[in-house]
């Protein structure tokens, strides 16, 4: 594989980056991705080195033919035949980082590429983990954890997808339950492998639902789950990072009084995008608030994308 193959179908390791970034963690990202992504022969001898001096504790236990496709993967540039896979590396920065959000990301991946690799898709990376949305979701909880202290409470996600914002929630947070709605069926169970521990614990709950449905008494929201049973919950907080996606029913329907976290954008040119918003001021016409917590944007670069923190 050519270089410049390698960097338009993997750019979202910059996404990657941004997550390191902002925890201050650079240091151990930054040398497989300036080997993989840069192509720095320099990290590329350090890690090899590092490889056969034994000081990667994963590496070390790690199946000798894993082993070896992963130092081919180092090398890719220079074997025309090897095939890169987004496993293997996903794989590769899990074993040499060590980090707890990698770990998830890269069972996430295996679920799709090595668990169902004949009958699952794999997710597009270049969206799930682009450099925008990385930024837009650390932005989320840093600007979150100024306005509410330590306790969330109940968490419904609008539009979850596959959620991985959750994470800094409960990373950051005091976090009882998390709902994630969506109404794409195929994202529950991939949830799970980003979420096994807390879905064990029955602390985060992936429900294939129209939000439009969900029936509100107070803070208490009720729906039927999967075999039709009615559920209820308080709720202490909704977020809605895909208000792009739907019209404004489900913000209709909240009860006032609902603490509300909002993301919104300018990507009209986006064909999935039917409700963008063109600038700050009209997110706040559009989804009005008897109190703003917090209001502002973001330049992701490709769109700006808008975010409103605050009490319906």
């Amino acid at each position: 594989m050519k270089h410049s193959e390698f960097t338009s179908k993997y750019h979202w390791m910059n996404g990657l980056s941004e997550y390191f970034r902002a925890t201050g963690q650079e240091e151990k990202y930054e040398p497989v991705f300036k080997a993989l992504y840069h192509q720095n022969y320099y990290r590329k001898r350090d890690i090899i080195l590092n490889m056969v001096k034994g000081k990667y504790s994963r590496f070390n236990k790690a199946d000798p033919i894993m082993q070896k496709a992963w130092v081919d993967m180092l090398l890719y540039e220079h074997l025309p035949d090897l095939e890169v896979r987004v496993e293997l590396i996903t794989s590769l920065l899990s074993t040499l980082s060590r980090d707890d959000f990698v770990d998830r990301i890269a069972k996430f991946i295996d679920y799709f590429a090595v668990d169902h690799s004949t009958d699952l898709l794999l997710p597009d990376l270049g969206d799930f983990l682009s450099r925008g949305q990385v930024k837009s979701k650390i932005w989320l909880a840093t600007e979150l954890a100024k306005c509410v202290e330590g306790k969330l409470g109940n968490v419904v996600f609008y539009g979850g997808w596959y959620n991985f914002v959750a994470y800094f929630l409960f990373a950051q947070f005091d976090v009882n339950k998390i709902y994630s709605f969506d109404l794409d069926p195929s994202v529950d169970v991939p949830q799970t492998k980003l979420y096994e521990k807390e879905f064990n614990e029955g602390r985060f709950i992936p429900v294939t639902h129209n939000v439009n449905d969900i029936k509100w008494n107070g803070k208490t929201m009720t729906y039927e789950n999967h075999v039709k049973q009615p559920v209820e919950e308080k709720v202490h907080m909704v977020i809605n990072t895909s208000c792009e996606h739907m019209d404004n029913t489900w913000y209709d329907n909240l009860p006032e009084g609902t603490f509300v976290v909002l993301h919104t954008n300018d990507y009209f040119d986006n064909p999935q995008h039917s409700n963008c918003c063109k600038d700050l001021k009209q997110v706040k016409e559009k989804y009005p608030m008897q109190s703003v917590m917090y209001e502002g944007e973001l330049d992701t670069h490709l769109y700006n994308r808008f975010m409103l923190i605050g009490i319906k």
